[in-house]
């Protein structure tokens, strides 16, 4: 019988591993997402991400909303999903107009930055 259990221990812990390395990237974890308004940001009153999977019909939104001339010009969200590739649209929302920027990003932890300074600087004039 212990000879069993020197047998059974080791492979109980080989599967357990293996299945720990098989799903924990399919795991939500913390993200950072960094949305880089730029000079533009006192003219933000409104921004609205939607995160969508790809590869499934999985899809998230938030809008965070500003008091004139209050936004910050790096605008932080901090969603709590899995990591891999997902298509980002970003709605900025001015007080003379608005823009709409797509990306694709990837997130594996950590922080990413998307920048639609540039876009907003042309939309809200």
């Amino acid at each position: 019988m212990r000879a069993d259990r020197r047998l059974v221990m080791p492979l109980f812990a080989v599967v357990a591993m293996g299945l720990y390395f098989f799903f924990s990237p399919r795991l939500p974890k913390d993200q950072t997402i960094e949305i880089v308004l730029g000079d533009a940001a006192a003219k933000v009153v409104a921004v609205r991400l939607t995160y969508e999977d790809p590869g499934s019909s999985w899809t998230s939104e938030i809008e965070l909303n500003y008091p004139k001339k209050s936004a910050p010009r790096v605008v932080h969200h901090a969603p709590h999903m899995p990591d891999g590739d997902y298509r980002l649209a970003i709605d900025v929302t001015g007080a003379a107009g608005g823009a709409h920027v797509d990306r694709r990003v990837v997130l594996r932890g950590g922080t990413t930055s998307v920048d639609v300074s540039e876009a907003l600087a042309l939309a809200l004039r």
